[in-house]
């Protein structure tokens, strides 16, 4: 099967760029002609050793030379690639522009692959361009563009009808789903549920060297136990209530470190509060590769997400993969990833319950309970294998091609 993949963002620093990198991979293990279209400042095929062709449209960051558009490529939130520039700041010109180019090179993609289907990831703005085509498409909903529409009215007239022109809108949770039809007035018999999953190959509990792993960072209290974040430093994600806990659990037996792994465009911020607050125990790492992660997730004690509004984070289902327990915030879909055997969930913006529940898991060495069962968890029900089955199934159901799955769920 010819399929033809598209995403706003780059394939690298956010969940959803992650998520297709991921997909591709695995679809063009699996015998499918992939291409993938997205951002980033500098074209990928001359850097990267993929087993599928990417096309980049290049933003320029004021420090590339060769662009495609005269500015950072726009974000609902904040990327670690691109702090400060949202759909919101752009000009007229620069939104007409940025939609035009994805229009171009969008037809020149199809044109080239002759794709049997089209999967948009985001249902945003490129939706309307792939809907102006005779490719049967289905789009991916990711969460935040939730908040580019919520907050982007501007864009309102652009994305809805991209979103009723796909076959099938996938969402990540059925809470997802029912918030989707609610909000974009979507027929509930084009959306489903189809749940994410990672590399299981890739994230596994692993022994490393904790002490020259952190000695790498200029971390210097490998004897301390290790509390750790990774994800983008924006309000949503609950940073300065992370921040505010680690003032009280620091001070508890074995005194916790705190690893803030990411970037965005909170993080000078979170570094001035955490100055005030006097932690000297907390370390900002910035941006860090999955390889990278797959160390940190191994080190750490406990994993920390005290999201104000999250979706179905990939962190999480890392973290546990790794066989470390998690601490999250009670939001989104973080009830089907953690529980009793994996972590605990609290209720957001309060630091004093934060906190209590990563002293408690530290002190009955919780993560040697809940290692091997956290992994399960997620090898059990959260592999790519199981994602990539049921998104061929949907891709058969539109196209014929193949023979549905039934794990993607269609209420």
């Amino acid at each position: 099967m010819k399929i033809y993949q598209t995403l706003l963002f780059p394939l690298r620093g956010s969940g959803s760029g992650i998520y297709v990198d991921k997909l591709a991979q695995f679809l063009a293990k699996k015998g499918h002609q992939v291409r993938v279209l997205c951002s980033d400042h500098g074209p990928l095929e001359k850097v990267d050793d993929r087993e599928y062709p990417v096309e980049t449209i290049l933003f320029n960051n004021g420090e590339n030379e060769n662009y495609d558009l005269d500015f950072n490529f726009p974000t609902f939130t904040t990327h670690p690639l691109s702090r400060e520039t949202t759909f919101g700041s752009l000009s007229s010109a620069q939104r007409q522009a940025y939609v035009q180019a994805f229009r171009e090179r969008i037809q020149q993609g199809v044109a080239l692959l002759k794709p049997d289907v089209i999967h948009v990831h985001h249902g945003w703005v490129m939706a309307p361009a792939v809907a102006e085509l005779s490719v049967p498409y289905v789009i991916s909903l990711h969460g935040t563009e939730r908040l580019g529409f919520e907050k982007y009215a501007e864009y309102r007239k652009i994305v809805l009808p991209g979103l009723h022109g796909a076959r099938l809108v996938l969402a990540l949770t059925e809470r997802d789903r029912e918030q989707a039809i609610q909000i974009y007035g979507l027929d509930p018999q084009k959306v489903v549920v189809v749940k994410s999953g990672i590399d299981t190959g890739m994230f596994r509990p692993l022994q490393v060297d904790k002490g020259r792993l952190l000695k790498g960072y200029a971390v210097h209290e490998a004897q301390r136990p290790v509390v750790f974040f990774g994800g983008k430093l924006t309000a949503i994600k609950g940073v300065d209530v992370l921040l505010e806990a680690a003032r009280i659990y620091s001070r508890s037996a074995g005194r916790p470190i705190t690893l803030i792994a990411g970037d965005g465009d909170a993080r000078a911020s979170l570094e001035k509060q955490a100055r005030a607050l006097g932690l000297e125990g907390v370390h900002f790492l910035g941006y860090q590769s999955q390889r990278h992660m797959v160390q940190l997730y191994n080190v750490a004690d406990v994993v920390v997400l005290p999201s104000r509004e999250d979706w179905f984070p990939l962190v999480a289902m890392e973290a546990l993969a790794c066989g470390t327990p998690v601490v999250a915030s009670d939001v989104g879909g973080l009830r089907q990833l953690v529980n009793q055997q994996t972590g605990r969930l609290v209720t957001p913006d309060d630091p004093s319950a934060l906190a209590e529940e990563v002293v408690a898991l530290l002190q009955v060495g919780f993560k040697e309970k809940a290692r091997g069962s956290a992994a399960r968890h997620i090898r059990q029900n959260f592999s790519w294998e199981n994602t990539v089955g049921s998104i061929e199934g949907v891709y058969g159901d539109l196209t014929g091609l193949r023979r549905p799955v039934r794990s993607a769920r269609r209420t």
